[in-house]
């Protein structure tokens, strides 16, 4: 007989861990290596990409700059470590969480020359700005004008800038202060907030806008490079204290930069309606300037073009001391399905010099290139579709556009390392030629047994014409072997009416009757749970409640990303949920529907414990993929990238060697599907979660025969299979994954 092993947890205080606020549940994982086409990815876990707003700081003050990404479209900040020697970046998640809460747009710059850069982002007013200040060894942001303001015709005005714009934060007239240029509301002419700082107080430290003009570059413009220039904008060269003029189609973003060397500034410009990078050249003052004249696309050689609304930002990223530009589309969703989110991010490395900047392209899939990035709707699955004892990885996309239209997809990360030390491969080909057979988008996949016949299956959820469906194709293999599945075998899950096509369905036994119960996630933010009152094979949904733990609609709570497993360790299922906050939740502690406690502070970090803010649109699923018996995160993003969270409970897992002389038997532990029960004596098994719930009583055992216990539906967790036999009674636990 196979000499086997029992695995007892040392909780050291593990039930009163989530009452404990600084207690971490996990740690970001940067690690784990995937490797694509034989090359090993350097920041495989960095989320993806779709609309990047390109700054660069000194994150870990060596002395080195380093990169700050914020996408629009998720309203995520990611930060990069810089290499100068390598002239490479590396993804350092832990940054991440001293930015404060943003959205439409932020752009870093050093207004008062104190060698720091400080902060500027939108408000619904216009412009927030936060300096970076010491925070004891280390730096803090901290809030220094909650909204700008500009002296113009009509007196103080809030400096408005429209949410969709990006505005030019430089020193426009080289005095030494920062101004501002921007587009008025209505997007149609350029508006020069001139910075009296230097004037007044002789520093650049002070905030202090007046605004030169009635507009600024003597040019008008509505739509798509329709420019009117010779417009007399009325600036000045010098501005007293009060304006010259009056205080007066939204989608403008411009970047100010010298281009031909004749020490002016010219305006690169996208605009909403554009699908280019418009050049106008300043004849005039850098403080009075002139354009007059404009090309449609910039540069000549292999210009910038974006489906829609392109922006550039001008950054050192080779480390040479000359500015780069970096192009991405400025937008918030992938409308029409038109943009090619995996190859957002255009790099055009300057091979001229700091006066006179002349731009090549290097690669249209910056720092993408070094990531999972699939483009957007990432949503990743685990199960060990190989059946060499290993968690492999499927993800599901939003969708790319090819030959048939914008489909979503499957994409197979097979685990080529081992249990305990996963390594993955990035399988070139698409996973079940999905995209061929079904014209689906936002495909989310999930292994679960739909059929009830002890054997799990891939579900998935897409969006068709009709809505929101959910299919799965039924698993033909044994178990424990390579999964057989076929897309012409897809059988289809009638979902109930009022799912719509941007809610969240997850199927998970809460009841543990042996049929899969349905718990969908709603775009505007509550959570209904649905019992199965039919059978696996033919199932039937009756509502339950429609907030389920509480959970309401709620705005900065919507589209709930979910799924189901016990997280704790307790024997319960939990619920963990990821929202439009960019922020999980564990609801835990208690049975199922009635949790005692909601943790968000999951992430341990150097300062303590925190809750990461992951982007919009997020996709949670639970995997023990390190193989150490304890329940990890992967989130799938709306940049098209995974982020994983591995357990770091203090939960000791040893192993035992039974006693040579055991009455039973069961095996393997920890289990995933099936236990095996083999006894030398008959009698009755009983099996009982750790809670005391029974599961199974009083099945009959004969000597030496094999009894199959299926464990697939049961909640991730610990239970005690139990023998009564006539003279006494035996118990073992066993981890169920």
């Amino acid at each position: 007989m196979k000499r086997l092993v029992y695995l007892y947890l040392t909780y050291l205080g593990l039930s009163a861990l989530p009452a404990n606020a600084q207690q971490a549940w996990f740690r970001l994982d940067t690690t784990t290596a995937v490797q694509q086409n034989g090359r090993s990815l350097l920041n495989p876990w960095a989320g993806g990409l779709n609309a990047g707003q390109f700054s660069t700081m000194d994150l870990n003050e060596d002395g080195v700059n380093d990169l700050v990404v914020f996408d629009r479209t998720t309203n995520r900040v990611s930060t990069f470590l810089g290499n100068a020697t390598s002239k490479t970046y590396r993804h350092a998640p832990g940054y991440e969480a001293r930015f404060p809460a943003m959205e439409n747009w932020m752009l870093l710059v050093d207004y008062d020359k104190d060698g720091r850069k400080d902060l500027f982002t939108h408000t619904p007013q216009g412009i927030r700005v936060y300096r970076q200040v010491r925070n004891g060894d280390t730096w803090a942001w901290k809030l220094h004008k909650p909204l700008l303001n500009s002296y113009g015709f009509s007196g103080p005005l809030n400096l408005l800038v429209v949410a969709t714009d990006i505005p030019a934060l430089v020193d426009v007239d080289d005095d030494g202060d920062m101004d501002i240029v921007a587009f008025e509301i209505l997007g149609n002419f350029a508006e020069m907030h001139q910075n009296m700082s230097m004037e007044r107080y002789g520093v650049p430290d002070s905030l202090e806008f007046v605004r030169n003009g009635l507009c600024w570059g003597n040019f008008v413009k509505e739509h798509c490079n329709d420019f009117s220039l010779g417009v007399d904008c009325g600036a000045v060269e010098n501005l007293g204290s009060k304006p010259n003029g009056r205080i007066a189609h939204a989608g403008n973003a411009i970047l100010l930069q010298d281009l031909n060397g004749d020490g002016r500034k010219d305006m690169l410009m996208g605009h909403v309606t554009c699908d280019n990078i418009a050049r106008l050249t300043n004849t005039g003052t850098n403080r009075v300037a002139n354009f007059t004249s404009f090309d449609a696309n910039f540069p000549a050689k292999d210009p910038i073009k974006f489906t829609i609304f392109p922006a550039v930002y001008a950054e050192d990223v080779d480390f040479d001391g000359k500015k780069d530009l970096i192009a991405a589309p400025n937008v918030y969703a992938n409308e029409g399905n038109l943009m090619d989110f995996q190859s957002s991010a255009w790099y055009y490395q300057n091979v001229g010099t700091v006066q006179n900047p002349s731009y090549e392209l290097r690669q249209k899939n910056f720092l993408q290139d070094q990531m999972i990035d699939l483009g957007e709707y990432a949503a990743p699955s685990f199960f060990d579709v190989d059946g060499d004892g290993d968690q492999d990885m499927v993800v599901g996309t939003g969708g790319t556009r090819g030959q048939t239209g914008f489909r979503g997809s499957l994409r197979l990360f097979r685990n080529v390392g081992t249990i305990q030390e996963p390594r993955f491969e990035w399988v070139v080909e698409e996973y079940l030629g999905f995209s061929t057979a079904l014209q689906l988008t936002q495909v989310r996949p999930q292994w679960a047994d739909f059929d009830g016949d002890g054997v799990v299956d891939l579900g998935f959820s897409g969006i068709s014409f009709k809505g929101l469906e959910y299919r799965y194709l039924p698993n033909k293999a044994a178990r424990g072997q390579a999964v057989q599945l076929a897309m012409q075998n897809a059988v289809t899950l009638p979902l109930p009416a009022g799912v719509q096509a941007s809610d969240v369905a997850h199927f998970y036994d809460t009841d543990r009757d042996g049929d899969l119960d349905l718990i969908v996630g709603k775009a505007q933010g509550n959570i209904q749970y649905y019992v199965n009152t039919g059978t696996a094979k033919a199932p039937a949904y009756e509502l339950q409640t429609d907030a389920l733990a509480g959970v309401q609609g709620n705005f900065s709570g919507r589209f709930v990303g979910l799924s189901v497993a016990d997280i704790n360790l307790d024997g319960q299922p939990d619920l963990l949920t990821g929202d439009q906050s960019g922020t999980l939740k564990i609801f835990h502690t208690g049975a199922w529907g009635q949790w005692s406690r909601r943790d968000s502070l999951l992430v341990q970090q150097h300062s303590g414990v925190y809750a990461p803010k992951l982007g919009a649109y997020l996709q949670t699923t639970v995997a023990d993929y390190t193989g150490d018996g304890k329940p990890d995160i992967a989130v799938g993003t709306y940049g098209g990238g995974v982020r994983l969270l591995t357990n770091i409970l203090p939960v000791t897992i040893t192993a035992v060697e039974p006693g040579l002389n055991a009455s039973f038997v069961a095996y393997p532990n920890p289990a995933e599907g099936y236990v095996y029960v083999r006894s030398t004596q008959p009698g009755q098994l009983d099996v009982f979660s750790a809670t005391g719930a029974t599961l199974k009583s009083g099945v009959a055992l004969a000597a030496d025969t094999e009894q199959i216990v299926p464990v697939s539906q049961w909640a991730p967790g610990l239970y005690l299979f139990r023998i009564r036999y006539a003279d006494r009674q035996e118990v073992r636990k066993v981890l169920v994954k």
